[in-house]
C-alpha cells in the first residue's frame, strides 16, 4: 500500500511553499501525491518522480451537455454562450478533450493511477437534492465517456472510479456500481472510495463512530464488489443536519450564472469539509479494504493545518501501515 496526500497546482496551494524542498518535507514519510492540475506549475514546486495518482478534471454538471439538452443547459447557465465558456466548446467532444489533456498530464508525471468522478448535479440540485437525473442514466453516460476516452481495453494506467453523494456512482447500490463496473470495458479499472462522500449520503449521522459503522454496511451490501475497491480517499465530515437545513429552506439563487456558481461552491465546501477521519477502528476499515494506495485527502487553509491533520491522520492508524505493507509483500492481499 502506498500513502499519500493530496494537492493541486492552483496557486491557493502552491504559493504555500517557498520552493520545493518545503514540499519534500512535508512528504516525509509518505510515498507521495495525488495530483490535480489547473494551472502551470511555473515555479517548479511538483516533484514530478513524486506524483503517483492524478485526479482528472471534474465536472458537477454535466450530462446535459453530453446529450445535447440544450433547454436544461439554458436553465443551468443562462445562455449557451455562458455554457460553451464554461465547458470549452460547444459539444461532447470539448469534454473529451479536457480529459484527454488529464491523460496526458498523468504520462507527463507518470502516474500510476488516476480519479474520475462519476456524479452530476445542477446548482439548484445540490441543494435541494431533487435530480432530473437517476443513477442509471449518469452511470450509462460516464460508461460512454469512458469508452471513448479509454478506446484500448486495456493499459498499465489504472482508472479509479469515485464515489460522490449526487446521482451517479454513490456506493450505497451494489446493482449501480456493478452496472458501472461492468460498462467501462477498460479493463484497469476500480473505485475510489471517498469516505466522506460516502458519509454524505446519510444525513442522519451525527458522529464519526456512527460513521464508520455506516461504511462498513455499505461494504457489507456490496460484498464481492468490495475487491474493486483499489482507493481510498480518507477523510470525513459530519454535516448532515447542515444538509437536512437546505434540503428544508434551500437558498434563493442569484440571477448571474457566476453568482449561482459562487454560491454552489461555497455550499459545496460546506458539506464536504475534508476532516481527519481519527475515530477508534478507522485503521480496521483500511485493514478490511486493503487498497494498494491510500489519500490522506484534506482541505486547509495553510502549510501549519495541512500538517496538523496529516499528523493526527497518521496518529489514528498508528502501526497499520506496516501492517499491510508486510500482508502485501507476502502476497496476502
Amino acid at each position: 500500500m502506498k500513502t499519500i496526500f493530496n494537492l493541486t497546482t492552483s496557486p491557493d496551494d502552491l504559493n504555500r511553499f517557498a520552493n520545493q524542498g518545503e514540499l519534500l518535507s512535508m512528504l516525509d514519510g509518505f510515498d507521495g501525491l495525488e495530483l490535480m492540475c489547473f494551472e502551470d506549475d511555473v515555479g517548479g514546486i511538483i516533484p514530478e518522480e513524486r506524483v503517483i495518482g492524478l485526479h482528472m478534471s471534474s465536472f458537477p454538471y454535466w450530462l446535459d451537455f453530453w446529450n445535447g439538452d440544450e433547454a436544461g443547459l439554458l436553465k443551468e447557465f443562462g445562455s449557451l454562450s455562458q455554457c460553451q465558456r464554461y465547458y470549452g466548446g460547444s459539444d461532447k467532444n470539448a469534454l473529451l478533450c479536457r480529459f484527454r489533456q488529464d491523460l496526458v498530464n498523468a504520462q507527463r508525471y507518470g502516474a500510476e493511477y488516476v480519479v474520475f468522478h462519476v456524479s452530476n448535479a445542477s446548482i439548484e440540485e445540490t441543494f435541494t437534492r431533487q435530480y432530473r437525473h437517476s443513477d442509471e442514466e449518469v452511470i450509462s453516460a460516464t460508461c460512454e465517456l469512458l469508452n471513448d476516452l479509454f478506446p484500448d481495453k486495456d493499459g498499465p494506467l489504472l482508472l479509479l472510479l469515485e464515489n460522490l453523494w449526487h446521482p451517479g456512482l454513490t456506493l450505497t447500490k451494489p446493482e449501480a456500481t456493478r452496472s458501472l463496473l461492468k460498462g467501462v470495458h477498460y479493463k484497469n479499472t476500480g473505485i475510489m472510495l471517498d469516505t466522506g462522500h460516502l458519509l454524505h449520503m446519510n444525513t442522519a449521522l451525527r458522529s464519526q463512530k456512527e460513521g464508520l459503522a455506516y461504511i462498513h454496511s455499505m461494504l457489507d451490501a456490496h460484498g464481492d464488489l468490495c475487491g474493486n475497491i483499489r482507493g481510498i480517499h480518507l477523510n470525513q465530515s459530519l454535516t448532515g443536519q447542515y444538509s437536512e437545513n437546505m434540503m428544508k429552506a434551500p437558498p434563493v439563487l442569484k440571477a448571474s450564472y457566476v453568482e449561482r456558481s459562487c454560491q454552489a461552491f461555497l455550499h459545496a465546501f460546506a458539506v464536504d469539509k475534508h476532516l481527519p477521519f481519527t475515530c477508534e477502528g478507522v485503521s480496521d476499515l483500511i485493514k478490511r479494504i486493503a487498497p494498494q494506495y491510500l489519500t490522506f485527502e484534506f482541505i486547509t487553509s495553510n502549510n501549519a493545518q495541512h500538517r496538523e491533520y496529516l499528523k493526527a491522520q497518521k496518529v489514528a492508524l498508528q502501526g497499520m501501515r506496516d501492517c499491510l505493507r508486510s500482508a502485501y509483500d507476502k502476497g496476502a492481499c
